[in-house]
Parts: structure tokens; C-alpha cells; sequence
């Protein structure tokens, strides 16, 4: 596990809210020099401890219907449905949990009549699932991927 120091997090605060910044604009905001900047950025890329991507809205590229799917699996075939979930494109995030459900997922579709298929024709069918709750989303209070809180609040 990488270890993350102070100027590691202002780094990544910094490529959070604007990542098409240089290295030099980014020294400037921290209080670092471009070098040590291209370093750390080189680094936490390289560990897979952050990536430089684009984060699309899903109802502003045309996808009115937002689900979060709860999945109830035999254990037998959680790795089948794992890599059926995955080759899916459909499903934006998915995930193995503890709890009511042993998998959630969000998925995006243009209209109902896309989700229905895709929960009748598609996802009932891989094997192993037993039972799947689906609960759209209405209005979106909150899309964010930023982790400059501390988790638990500290």
C-alpha cells in the first residue's frame, strides 16, 4: 500500500478539481516546485493510486434512467456473476458487499423500457443470481468522486 503524505493529498485535491492543470500550475497552488510535482504525479500514477480520467454526468449525456441494483447470489457462482457484471457496459460500478445484498451496481439506460430489458433478458440470466431489487433514481443530490475528506470525518 502506498503511503500518502501532505503533499501527496493537496496534489490529488488539486488534479480533482481541474486535472488538465500542468505540473508547474499545480506546484504553484501547493507550494512545491514542478519537478517534485512530476514526480509525486509520476508515482501515484504508476501505483495505481490515482488515475487521470474524465468523469461523465450521466443525465447530461442523455441517460434519464439511473438504477442501483441489488443483487441476491447463489456463493456458488459469485465469480461468474463478477465477470458477467464486468463485461457489461451498462453497469458503471459494481461491487461485492456485505449485507442484505451480496452485490450492488449502478447502471444508466436512455429510457425504462432499456433497464427492463436489460434486468428480464440480460441480468436474470446469468446463472447464479436469485434475486434482484431495482431502485431508480429520481433526482441526483450527489455525484462526486472526491476523497479530500478524511473518511470518518477527522
Amino acid at each position: 500500500m502506498l503511503t500518502l503524505d501532505d503533499l501527496d493529498n493537496k496534489i490529488i485535491c488539486v488534479l480533482q478539481e481541474n486535472a488538465r492543470l500542468t505540473n508547474s500550475e499545480i506546484a504553484k497552488t501547493v507550494g512545491s516546485t514542478e519537478p517534485t510535482v512530476r514526480r509525486r504525479v509520476e508515482r501515484l500514477l504508476s501505483a495505481g493510486a490515482i488515475k487521470i480520467v474524465a468523469v461523465a454526468t450521466p443525465f447530461q449525456l442523455g441517460y434519464r434512467v439511473i438504477a442501483i441494483l441489488g443483487l441476491q447470489i447463489d456463493h456458488q457462482h459469485l465469480t461468474q456473476v463478477e465477470e458477467a457484471l464486468i463485461a457489461m457496459p451498462e453497469v458503471r460500478f459494481a461491487g461485492v458487499t456485505l449485507g442484505s445484498y451480496d452485490v450492488i451496481a449502478e447502471v444508466w439506460f436512455e429510457d425504462t423500457e432499456q433497464l427492463l430489458t436489460f434486468l428480464h433478458e440480460r441480468l436474470s440470466k446469468i446463472p447464479g443470481v436469485q434475486r434482484i431489487e431495482s431502485l431508480q433514481v429520481a433526482k441526483m443530490l450527489k455525484y462526486m468522486y472526491d476523497w479530500s475528506a478524511p473518511a470518518g470525518g477527522k
